[in-house]
Order: structure tokens, then C-alpha cells, then sequence
């Protein structure tokens, strides 16, 4: 479960979405299929009948990963996804039940005592604001699954209703071997910056792209080319898909995990008989 996952094949594409719920005006709930992440799925108000759809798949699809990608869900917020195995919601194959959404992101070890974040490691309400997060998902394997019903409960939402930019459905690619020591990952920060005369400095604050560079250095060969060539040529630059660096890594899930696109990442490269160099060049999809 610590292997990197890279959401492909993506079937969000394929996948339809339907609410039992109200939404507010020009925020339908097909939104979540689509982009840009601002173009949002917003309820009608935080309501429990409200915030809970359904994504229907065009046929039964292996899904192993899913995510809220640019939510708006607070701290106390739980999300619960059940998979079905057909469209009519009959065959239930996996649920998660209710879960929380936001998980500690702060080792006790690493606060004071006097810190309120002490008690229980979560983001504070004035460090979520302002952010677009991912709540993703990975399931123990892959699941048939035709209908994915997602349950959130966020009745004390701040902003009176429930927002969600997409919400991300793919079967998921757990690499067999890691990338190697030396990955790199960051920001490609945008804000500008004007010098006055006088020397005083003024900023224009933009959202900046997370960024991950790195390499998996011996991939087996069957693997390089069945599915990181695949994943190169399907997605090229311009579709997005799920990056998850660690699965297991709940503590930094919040910061690590982004839906990313391809920057060109280069050649795959032979790196010993049977095994290949395969390139990582990852953006965030803002």
C-alpha cells in the first residue's frame, strides 16, 4: 500500500452523475464530470438530503481509486462511498462507511502543548480556507463496479452548502517498484511581484500548481511499456488523472496528493536487462 499510484485507467470521462438532492442554480451536479474545478457541483444548502450523488459508469469498470478534487468540506465533515456492482445500486461490493474526511496532518511530536492543534493534529478552519483540496480514496483492490453513491454529511458548513470541483473515478496503477531517492516535489509558484521606485515591494497573489519530478529507475520492461507508455500516450499533456505518492501516508495525504496532468517528462530509458528508467513529471490541475 505505500507504492505510488497513478490514476489510469480514468473512467471519469465515462461516468454520469445524478443527486436526489437539490443544487444551487448553475451548479448541477454534472459538474463533477467535468472541468475546470471551478466550474463547481454546489448543494442548495448543507442539508444531509442535499449532499449526497450518485456516479453511474457506462458499463461495470475495476475502480480502485476515487477522490473529491477542489472540495469545500470542514472539519468535522464524514464522506461514506459505497460501490455497486450494477447500475441499479443492487449489487454492493465495497463501503467505506462513514469516514472523516479531514485526518490528522500534524505529528503530536512536532507541536507545543499549547498549540490547538495539538489534541488532534487536524488543519485549523483558517488553514483550510482559501485551499483546493483532494480527499482521495484508495480501495484494498480493484472493484467491479458500475455505480459509485457518495454520502456526505457537512450540515455545519461554514458556506451553508457543499461544493466539489470533480470527483475523480479510475481504476487505479500501483506501481510494482517505487521511485527512486532524489524525487523532488514543490510548488510552481505564480504570484507576481511589482518593485516601486522607492523600493517597497507589491505582490498579486496567484494559486500555485503542486509539482512532483522523479523516476522509477527499475521498472520491470512489460510494465514500463504496457502501462507507463500507455499512460504517456493516453493522457499526452492535456488529461488529467490521480496522483497519489503514498496511499498509506494519511498524515500527508492533504499536501501530497493532487490531480495532475503530464509535463513532458522525457525518454524511457533501458536500465539493466528487463527493467526500464520511466520518467515522472507531474502538475497539479488547478
Amino acid at each position: 500500500m505505500t507504492k505510488a499510484v497513478i490514476g489510469f485507467p480514468r473512467w471519469t470521462s465515462l461516468a454520469s452523475f445524478s443527486t436526489t438532492g437539490s443544487a444551487a442554480s448553475g451548479y448541477g451536479v454534472s459538474n463533477l464530470g467535468t472541468l475546470p474545478l471551478a466550474q463547481v457541483w454546489r448543494s442548495a444548502s448543507a442539508a444531509t438530503a442535499n449532499t449526497t450523488f450518485t456516479a453511474t459508469l457506462d458499463k461495470p469498470r475495476g475502480v480502485q481509486t476515487v477522490a473529491l478534487v477542489g472540495h469545500n468540506l470542514s472539519q468535522d465533515a464524514t464522506i461514506r462511498i459505497r460501490l455497486y456492482e450494477d447500475a441499479a445500486k443492487t449489487v454492493l461490493t465495497h463501503d467505506t462507511g462513514a469516514v472523516a474526511v479531514w485526518a490528522s496532518v500534524y505529528p503530536s511530536d512536532l507541536l507545543l502543548w499549547s498549540d490547538e492543534r495539538w489534541w488532534d493534529g487536524k488543519y485549523l478552519a483558517d488553514e483550510i480556507k482559501g485551499g483546493r483540496w483532494t480527499r482521495p480514496f484508495f480501495f484494498p483492490l480493484p472493484f467491479r463496479t458500475q455505480a459509485i453513491q457518495v454520502d456526505i454529511v457537512d450540515t455545519a458548513n461554514p458556506d451553508g452548502f457543499v461544493q466539489c470541483g470533480l470527483f475523480e473515478v479510475a481504476q487505479g496503477w500501483q506501481v510494482s517498484v517505487n521511485f527512486g531517492y532524489g524525487a523532488e516535489v514543490g510548488f510552481r509558484h505564480r504570484t507576481q511581484s511589482v518593485e516601486a521606485i522607492g523600493g517597497a515591494q507589491y505582490f498579486e497573489r496567484r494559486p500555485s500548481p503542486r509539482v512532483f519530478r522523479g523516476s522509477i529507475d527499475y521498472l520491470p520492461e512489460d510494465e514500463a511499456i504496457a502501462l507507463g507508455w500507455e499512460h504517456q500516450r493516453q493522457m499526452g499533456l492535456d488529461v488529467p488523472f490521480l496522483w497519489l505518492p503514498n496511499p498509506a501516508a494519511t498524515l500527508h495525504l492533504p499536501r501530497l496528493s493532487f490531480l495532475a496532468r503530464n509535463v513532458d517528462p522525457g525518454l524511457i530509458g533501458l536500465a539493466s536487462h528487463g527493467r526500464c528508467r520511466l520518467p515522472l513529471a507531474f502538475e497539479e490541475v488547478l
